[in-house]
């Protein structure tokens, strides 16, 4: 999954840089018509929008502290939540919060336990959930698209309504792949 996540991550800078590359050249009247198109799609949806990014700001990751999990952290799992933390974030000392369990639906059947990590270099703190996946500490589902939403930069193309178009669709494109949960797509 890490993989995944890490070549989306190269996907995106790389549809980047061919847009900023590609809107060098003049746009036409046909790909304005398309944005506008696009735009006005993305208009319609806008409860749904509104609704999935009230949801993702619920989910932002965070440190939790309820409820704890009855054994708190093994030290073969603090091992590997170290490994993981020390691949995004600066390789200090880190923070594990305590293991809280009852993941967000949004994690997936699987999910059976989370974790907070921060590391602080000087003043700035940066921090990542991790989730318990059966047996082992992986990045979350959550975490992951964070990560990707976060990376979104503006374009800077040269053209200010391309720039707020590329942006836009980059943003729109990862609300509709923000997880769902399996009792909310069946209506209970």
């Amino acid at each position: 999954m890490r993989v995944a996540f890490l070549l989306s991550i190269v996907a995106v800078t790389l549809i980047s840089a061919a847009q900023s590359q590609t809107s060098a050249k003049k746009l036409t009247p046909d790909d304005y018509v398309q944005m506008n198109d696009d735009m006005a799609y993305w208009d319609s949806q806008y409860e749904r929008y509104s609704a999935i990014r009230d949801r993702t700001r619920k989910l932002y990751p965070a440190r939790r502290d309820a409820p704890l999990r009855e054994l708190n952290i093994s030290d073969e799992e603090v091992r590997e939540v170290e490994a993981i933390a020390y691949q995004y974030l600066p390789r200090t000392t880190i923070n594990i919060s305590p293991v809280v369990t009852d993941c967000p639906c949004e994690e997936g059947l699987a999910c059976n336990a989370q974790v907070y990590v921060v590391s602080t270099v000087k003043d700035a703190s940066r921090g990542l959930q991790l989730s318990r996946m059966n047996t082992h500490w992986q990045l979350g589902v959550v975490q992951e698209w964070w990560l990707r939403f976060q990376a979104i930069r503006e374009p800077h193309t040269g053209n200010s309504f391309l720039d707020y178009y590329l942006r836009r669709k980059a943003e729109t494109e990862l609300y509709e792949e923000f997880p769902v949960c399996a009792k909310a797509k069946n209506g209970k």
